[in-house]
Parts: structure tokens; sequence; C-alpha cells
């Protein structure tokens, strides 16, 4: 399934934070395996969902590595993930920094849902006056919510690496 709409996208996301946090009800390995299948097919399709696929699996990919081990399905997140590296990691841009330089801990990674809303509703951009969820002076990916660094290639790439080297 690829998500048509924002709202199709919430549910998504809502999934993936489940599965993250450890209280999903559903096939949580199957859920991580269709978002390294579409991944996978947004690169090939060079779609603009590749930046929500990739931090779709940063999320939930460590669930079928270290959490709930399923061989088969590291296997295919870290394939996809490399794939993601390959395509995009030679990309060139104008960033100075990305927020893949300074990788949070797991705990952090809470904000990251913060961030995929943020991709999946195209009126949200932290360059926006709008607030961010649970802004607070400490968190990790300060200044650096805007769309375009988040989707930036390199970033999507770093993120990749950093899981695959996990």
């Amino acid at each position: 399934m690829t998500p048509a709409a924002s709202a199709e996208w919430d549910d998504v996301i809502g999934t993936w934070d489940e599965i993250r946090q450890g209280y999903y009800l559903g096939d949580a390995p199957e859920a991580v395996l269709e978002c390294a299948r579409n991944l996978e097919a947004s690169l090939r399709a060079d779609s603009p969902d590749t930046a929500l696929w990739t931090l779709g699996l940063v999320l939930t990919g460590p669930y079928v590595i270290h959490a709930r081990p399923d061989a088969a399905a590291e296997a295919r997140v870290l394939e996809a993930m490399g794939a993601v590296e390959q395509a995009l990691g030679e990309a060139s841009c104008a960033h100075d920094e990305h927020p893949c330089d300074d990788m949070p801990l797991d705990d952090e990674l809470d904000a990251l849902r913060g961030v995929l809303e943020m991709l999946a509703h195209p009126g949200r951009d932290g360059a926006a006056d709008e607030p961010f969820p649970e802004d607070d002076s400490d968190n990790w990916f300060e200044h650096r919510m805007t769309r375009e660094i988040w989707a930036c290639p390199r970033n999507l790439a770093g993120f990749a690496r950093a899981l695959v080297g996990a």
C-alpha cells in the first residue's frame, strides 16, 4: 500500500511508531517488510515519498534487527537501506550539515515522528512559524526542521548508512 493522502500517511506513521514502541498488535515484521518494499519501489521511481519510507525504516528496522530478531526481515531491511545509500549517497547538495550527522540515541528517535508528520503534510515545514511537536531547546533536530534538509538525498543516505552500520 502506498499512501496517497496525508491522512493515510498518518495511519502508516502511527503504525511505525507503535512498532518502535513495541505495542503494535499486527504483524510487525510484515509491516517492516512492507516499508522496505515500498522504499525500494520509491527509489526506483525517484518518488518524493522516498524520505518517508527511508525514515520509516529508521524507526521500524531496529525492531526486526534487535527487539524481535527476524533474519529474513533484517536482511531485507539492510538491503533496502543499502540501496538508499548506494542510490543517494553521492548526491550533491548545498547543506553544510544534515540531521544524520548527529545521529540521535534510540530514545531521541521519539522526535522522528514529528519529522515524518511534517514530511507527510505538505503545508507543514519547520521554516514556518508553526510550533513543532514537543518543542524544546534540547531537541536533537533543533533548527533542522525543514522539508528540504530532511528530504535531502545525502541526509537519507546518512541515516541509511547509520542503520546498516548499527
